[in-house]
């Protein structure tokens, strides 16, 4: 998954098989504060891609600064 600007800059990106991955661990097993569960959503796939698409947001930030 690539998150990118309009000019094709990458801001972000995460294999897919290790999206698959972290989602399919139990939370406590997740070391990585990137891709942490939260408790806000029961299934960890959305809490995951929700968090990589904010990361995604931050990262960006400064290429849209004008």
């Amino acid at each position: 998954m690539i998150i990118c600007l309009p000019n094709g800059t990458v801001i972000h990106h995460i294999n897919a098989n290790y999206f698959l991955d972290i989602t399919s661990m139990k939370p406590e097993d997740v070391e990585s504060s990137i891709f942490s569960f939260s408790s806000n959503f029961e299934d960890p796939s959305t809490a995951t891609y929700l968090q990589f698409l904010k990361e995604g947001l931050q990262r960006a930030k400064p290429y849209l600064q004008t």
